[in-house]
């Protein structure tokens, strides 16, 4: 009979073992998550999450991770639009109100919310840990681009994916980088925008510097033409005299705006006085998510430049 050397069976175990250890799962490795109200321990990755705004349904999205629960998906499909919805997941009923036994339901492994639900988070944690991650009002200076980009990282790193929230990061900078050159090359490195949701004849919200939108534009080398005050949100609500305090800006307004208050106020005559107006330096944005993450952010910017190229150049067809 023949009988291998000790060291050979040695080696042959650590094939196999080797080999058996590639195919089985290691033991999960407990992680502890610091987020805005403490931190939370996972004993194994979670994948089941269920998100109380569109900004951390979009970062989910973005990631290549289906929420299991969202709020208000009519209103992502408007406001955010892309990434798209998956095909099935649990209705969470408002942002400011999620529904608990829809929540219970879908049974999620992690709740994300923002600090605008904080208030409710003993309650959610009573279904799956709850984690806070918010991009406003958390007492940060920081701009809203910056504090989105950070949200992608917690996220992932729950997900137990933090390299993808970096290609996402990358791949979004691209997008804002190749816009900016789009603009540059139509308007020049001078021209200063607004960003402005046109809420009636009289009232509009002016994104400042800090905002989603705001932060895009700084990081594509424009000026903000808002240098006024804003809320935690990093807009101002502001009136007609508000403006007119812009100068000939750049004009970027987000839709949509109701046909009827479109027409009123395009058509008054202190519209028509404003510089912006008087030098066509209106452009209309398709509806876009300005409290939105990474990616409406990058959406954000080739939306303008398609408007401001088009404006430019008619006959680029954008």
């Amino acid at each position: 009979m023949f009988t291998k050397p000790i060291g050979a069976l040695a080696l042959g175990c650590a094939v196999a073992l080797s080999a058996f250890t590639a195919l089985t799962p290691m033991t999960a490795v407990a992680e502890t998550i610091r987020h805005e109200l403490g931190e939370v321990e996972f004993a194994q990755t979670p994948n089941r999450f269920a998100a109380s705004n569109w900004s951390l349904t979009e970062s989910l999205l973005a990631l290549g991770i289906d929420p299991v629960a969202i709020p208000e998906a009519d209103g992502y499909r408007l406001w955010v639009v892309e990434p798209e919805l998956p095909a099935t997941f649990s209705d969470l009923g408002t942002r400011r109100e999620p529904n608990f036994e829809a929540l219970r339901e879908a049974k999620p492994d992690a709740i994300l919310i923002s600090a605008d639900v904080a208030m409710a988070h003993d309650k959610l944690s009573s279904f799956a840990p709850t984690l806070v991650f918010s991009i406003y009002n958390t007492g940060s200076n920081e701009p809203a681009i910056d504090r989105a980009e950070e949200l992608l990282r917690n996220v992932a790193k729950i997900a137990g994916v933090p390299e993808k929230a970096e290609e996402v990061i990358v791949t979004a900078n691209a997008r804002i980088e190749a816009a900016a050159q789009r603009i540059l090359d139509a308007v020049g490195d001078e021209a200063k925008f607004a960003v402005v949701r046109i809420l009636d004849e009289a009232h509009f919200r002016i994104h400042g510097k800090m905002s989603l939108f705001g932060s895009t534009l700084d990081r594509m080398g424009f000026a903000n033409a808002w240098e006024g005050d804003v809320n935690g949100w990093a807009f101002h609500n502001g009136d007609v005299a508000d403006l007119a305090k812009m100068g000939d800006a750049q004009f970027a307004y987000v839709e949509p705006i109701a046909p009827a208050i479109q027409g009123k106020l395009f058509n008054s005559a202190i519209w028509k006085a404003m510089p912006f107006a008087r030098n066509d330096h209106v452009y209309a944005i398709p509806s876009s998510w300005t409290f939105g993450g990474v990616l409406s952010a990058a959406r954000f910017a080739e939306l303008l430049a398609d408007a401001v190229t088009s404006a430019h150049n008619p006959a680029s067809g954008s």
